[in-house]
């Protein structure tokens, strides 16, 4: 015997069903190419001294996050480009290329990053206007401070204690990058694609 649905319930169904899912975004400065080519040095010279299971990070896909935001109502877009947009500019921020560090004790290594020097003081201010436009949008507020780094691995789930400890010993040998810096003048919101080939990234507005 068919079942028949509270109409409560129905009524739940059919205004679901032209929800549209959530977006999941983040703002970032777009970085030079001179410092994607840093990234592939660094990669190069990191598997010359360890066989770590590492998930390396396509150089194109690299980026300075300023505010990961995660998913967020699509509804939400169009109050989070005008807030950006009234609260971010001008952007204006000289920064350089550090050396390369890892996050977590040496036998939890999770991740292999470049740090990001220069003008540190203008760029927490540029991610405290970010800050602000977010909160001015309806969205949820973060209390991390930045850690101006760009991600070049993640280790591995299947990594043993041996294997990260392995990681940041070698991450600690490694030469600095060669000089470069570059001028910010805009940041970026960006929208993540999750899929089985990695993500992709679509920029969805600049600011600056």
């Amino acid at each position: 015997m068919r079942r028949s649905v509270p109409p409560c319930l129905a009524r739940t169904r059919r205004a679901c069903s032209g929800c549209r899912p959530p977006v999941r975004l983040f703002v970032a400065i777009e970085i030079p190419e001179s410092w994607r080519e840093a990234a592939r040095l660094a990669r190069t010279a990191l598997e010359r001294e360890t066989r770590a299971p590492l998930r390396w990070v396509d150089p194109a896909l690299m980026h300075l996050t300023l505010r990961f935001l995660g998913e967020v109502a699509e509804e939400r877009l169009g109050a989070l480009r005008r807030a950006l947009g009234d609260t971010v500019p001008p952007v204006d921020v000289e920064l350089t290329l550090d050396g390369t560090g890892t996050f977590g004790s040496p036998v939890r290594t999770s991740a292999v990053w470049l740090g990001v020097g220069g003008d540190g003081e203008a760029l927490r201010a540029l991610a405290g206007r970010v800050e602000a436009a977010v909160v001015a949008a309806g969205l949820p507020s973060e209390e991390r401070p930045l850690s101006a780094h760009i991600t070049l691995a993640r280790v591995s789930r299947r990594a043993t204690r041996d294997d990260r400890r392995a990681v940041a010993e070698a991450v600690a040998l490694l030469p600095p990058p060669p000089p470069s810096s570059f001028r910010a003048r805009s940041v970026t919101l960006v929208q993540s694609h999750l899929g089985r080939g990695g993500p992709r990234y679509q920029a969805l507005s600049r600011h600056g």
